[in-house]
Formats: C-alpha cells, sequence, structure tokens
C-alpha cells in the first residue's frame, strides 16, 4: 500500500519538479569534482595511474589518480550506465583509451549489461587548498 501512495505522489508531482537522471548525474558529477579543475583532453590513461573509479549514474565515469588527478570519461552510451555495475575493460598495451569498450555486468545477477565506448578523457587537477 505504502509503494503504490509513493508511486502516486511521483506521478501527481507535475514534470517541472521531476529531475532527470541527466540532470542528478552532472549534480553528482559537479559535487565529485568540485575541488578540482579541468584540464585537457586525453585519449588514454595508464592502467597503472588509476587508483579507484566512480561511476556517475547515466552521466560519466570518473577514475581518480595519485598527485590529486582525475579522468572524466562521458563515454557513448552513457545513460546506460549504473553505479551498482561492474565494469569490464580489456586495457590493450596497460592502457584505457577513446574508443576502448567497456561492458558492464549486473553485481548481482552477473547478467551481461549494455556495452559503451569510451570518449577522449578530461583531465582534472585537485586545487591545493593554502
Amino acid at each position: 500500500m505504502a509503494s503504490m501512495l509513493i508511486m502516486a505522489a511521483i506521478l501527481a508531482a507535475p514534470a517541472s519538479a521531476r529531475v532527470s537522471m541527466k540532470e542528478r548525474g552532472e549534480a553528482e558529477l559537479a559535487k565529485l569534482l568540485k575541488d578540482y579543475v579541468p584540464g585537457e583532453k586525453v585519449h588514454c590513461v595508464r592502467t597503472s595511474d588509476i587508483t579507484n573509479q566512480t561511476v556517475i549514474d547515466g552521466t560519466a565515469i570518473v577514475y581518480f589518480g595519485l598527485g590529486g588527478k582525475a579522468w572524466v570519461n562521458r563515454p557513448n552510451g552513457a545513460e546506460f550506465l549504473r553505479e551498482d555495475n561492474i565494469l569490464i575493460t580489456k586495457p590493450f598495451g596497460g592502457e584505457n583509451c577513446r574508443l576502448d569498450i567497456v561492458n558492464q555486468s549486473d553485481r548481482f545477477s552477473h547478467m551481461r549489461g549494455a556495452a559503451i565506448g569510451l570518449n577522449d578523457f578530461t583531465l582534472y587537477t585537485k586545487v591545493k587548498k593554502h
């Protein structure tokens, strides 16, 4: 019963009050990168430079590295990105590069999801606080 009430409330909300996945993703990305400044675009990122990654639903993959660096990739098919999915990459030459295909696997059922294609990476550098 409670779920039906919640669904009714969502459907009753005006369309202008609803936030799309893309808008939520952009807001989450901005929050994640608030202490970073964008720099140049690069075609590839060495996997040895990556220490962590975050998937922003429907928006981007953010790769974090040492020295306050982060690389943001807004892949073709970004609308299919889900933070709950496992990303499966096959780096060639120890790098993730533009045009590489990234497969997704559901974390729980292990079923394959949509494949996405990487684009250029935007390098971000963390601002040093004084």
